[in-house]
């Protein structure tokens, strides 16, 4: 008996109906334990993940239970800071899989590894092929290094629709970069095509096409909503912003800026900023408060609001970095603050505006006035940096703006790509162009927190100290009373004689950064636990006290049958005492 081919496909099931990959794949809401892999089929099946610590074994699935073609499934129960590989398909058919085919899942907050984050701005048109020059660069910067981040800045459709998306992001980016790095966005204008009508509605494919951290699952404070979110990744707290679409705030459709009181993404970003505790704040938005490439912020209305709205929010809390987009050039500023007014405010007077440990380049490359920025990690304000990237895809700008003055750093004519990179306590940005089948490095700065550190340290008798420099560079240590004393490592042991002061100074090799140690060996012993005086552990120095030895009893320690000790004076904690044994004696001196 025949049977049709409908009748067919029902009795054989989805999951062997021949299909074709149209759409990723492309990662999403990355936690310490769980991510979430999309694509999308030219037909419905039930999609399967496959995935493992090798490529070559995958010894791990999970399948959908319904039948699509928007294939979306979660992954759960994974190691922190750990690479997987994956396939994707069906139960019967596999359409990616590869060496490049892999995740990281986040590291914990206290990392000290080092976190590595790609931001593209404007990237979805491809002018002059400036858009695949600009991946292109950027994947020959990496070589085989992993990207823990890829952080889209808005605009990432020019059109806003679902087509212009698959031809104009999905095409570009999905055989490289898209499927193993975790991809985070901020909307534009342009995926809002514009329209007043969706600002209000947020009907748009960029809140179907990304899955978000609406309920805080990576950290930060739960948002609700797709428009804007936080999330943590190591010691970075990430907050992302839309400055496009509106909400209604007493009976008027407003922008975020509109009423900073009111609004409610003003109100949740006061509560975010005020929350976090990790060491490093970095925000995305579209709409840059400074800016002279193919948009003005002297004259535009929406930008001139940001910068005196939203800054002063910013810079109150501490944020170290903005990443903005919009205008189609790359400009970096100093780390500034207060700069809410006209230009013109800067040019008469840039010390107003920056402090004097940030009047530098901070390029950290050996040049004149190159040294790092320096802040710590307290909400409180000290310098924000605001870098406009928005170049990645689009390019172009207004031949009759000059360069804007709070900017350090402005290339115009060339497209490309930003990128920054975190460990512990340092911060190294760069502005990444294609430059012939390579690329270049055309702009860079360095942030250092809580370094520059006066110490005093007290050593007992008998016991070392580690003194370890603050900040990650090189390291040159000196003692100016010891010309002979020198070292090179980030630590040095010190051991020093009683009643004798030390001074240890380390710096790196371009003077910017340098730490004071003042290290002072005291006479005194001291109990670090309760126990039998002859056990040298029971005694600071991990040795028993001579009759040289002053001491302190913070515990009570005996002394055994028919033994005699000796000290020169002891002082007594309150609640500790010596116990003596039969016939045992303590000898002291005075």
């Amino acid at each position: 008996m025949r049977i049709g081919l409908i009748s067919w496909l029902c009795l054989i099931g989805p999951s062997v109906i021949a299909q074709s990959l149209t759409r990723g794949p492309y990662l999403q809401l990355g936690t310490q334990t769980a991510i979430s892999i999309r694509w999308r089929t030219d037909v419905p099946t039930m999609g399967r993940v496959m995935y493992g610590l090798s490529a070559g074994n995958l010894t791990n699935s999970s399948t959908e239970s319904i039948s699509t073609t928007e294939h979306e499934i979660r992954l759960t129960g994974l190691t922190p800071d750990t690479q997987y590989f994956y396939s994707i398909g069906t139960t019967g058919q596999v359409l990616q899989q590869g060496t490049d085919n892999y995740f990281l899942t986040a590291p914990a907050k206290t990392t000290k590894r080092k976190i590595r984050v790609i931001s593209f701005g404007d990237c979805g048109m491809n002018p002059n092929n400036n858009q695949t020059n600009v991946r292109d660069a950027f994947l020959n910067f990496r070589g085989t290094t992993p990207t823990d981040l890829w952080m889209l800045i808005g605009d990432n459709s020019y059109d806003g629709d679902d087509a212009s998306y698959q031809a104009n992001f999905f095409a570009a980016y999905q055989t490289s970069l898209m499927k193993n790095a975790m991809l985070y966005a901020v909307p534009g204008n342009h995926d809002y095509s514009n329209n007043s009508t969706l600002q209000a509605s947020h009907a748009i494919p960029y809140f179907s096409i990304f899955s978000l951290p609406t309920k805080a699952e990576s950290g930060g404070i739960p948002s609700g909503t797709k428009e804007w979110y936080s999330f943590d990744y190591g010691p970075i707290h990430f907050v992302m912003l839309d400055g496009y679409g509106t909400r209604n705030v007493n009976g008027n459709d407003s922008r975020f800026y509109a009423d900073t009181t009111n609004h409610p993404e003003v109100v949740w970003l006061k509560q975010d900023l005020a929350t976090t505790t990790q060491k490093w704040k970095i925000v995305y938005m579209h709409f840059p408060p400074y800016t002279q490439g193919n948009h003005n912020s002297e004259t535009e209305a929406d930008l001139i609001a940001i910068r005196q709205r939203i800054n002063p929010i910013l810079e109150r809390f501490g944020v170290d970095m903005v990443l903005l987009g919009h205008s189609h050039v790359y400009e970096r500023s100093y780390p500034l603050h207060d700069q809410y007014g006209p230009m013109s405010d800067f040019t008469a007077s840039p010390s107003s505006y920056i402090y004097p440990k940030d009047n530098s380049t901070g390029r950290y490359d050996g040049s004149a006035n190159s040294c790092v920025y320096k802040s710590t990690s307290a909400r409180k304000k000290q310098g924000t940096v605001y870098v406009v990237a928005g170049s990645s895809g689009a390019l172009g700008y207004n031949t009759a703006l000059n360069p804007h003055p709070v900017m350090v750093s402005s290339q115009r004519t060339q497209g490309g790509a930003f990128y920054f990179e975190v460990e512990d306590n340092r911060l190294d940005a760069k502005f990444i162009q294609p430059n012939a089948s390579t690329y270049i490095i055309s702009d860079q700065f360095t942030v250092m927190k809580d370094v520059d550190r006066i110490q005093t340290i007290t050593v007992p008798t008998g016991q070392s100290t580690t003194l370890t420099a603050s900040f990650i560079s090189d390291y040159q240590w000196s003692n100016p009373a010891d010309g002979t004393f020198s070292a090179s490592g980030r630590s040095v042991t010190i051991t020093p004689a009683p009643g004798t002061t030390a001074t240890y100074i380390v710096h790196d090799s371009k003077n910017c950064v340098q730490d004071v140690f003042t290290v002072v060996g005291t006479a005194t012993m001291f109990t670090t636990k309760a126990g039998n005086w002859n056990d040298p552990s029971v005694w600071s120095g991990n040795r028993l006290p001579t009759r040289a030895d002053i001491l302190q009893l913070k515990h009570s320690v005996s002394i055994s049958d028919n033994t005699e000790v000796h000290a020169q004076k002891i002082t007594y904690d309150p609640g500790s005492k010596v116990q003596l044994g039969n016939q045992a004696k303590l000898w002291l001196n005075q």
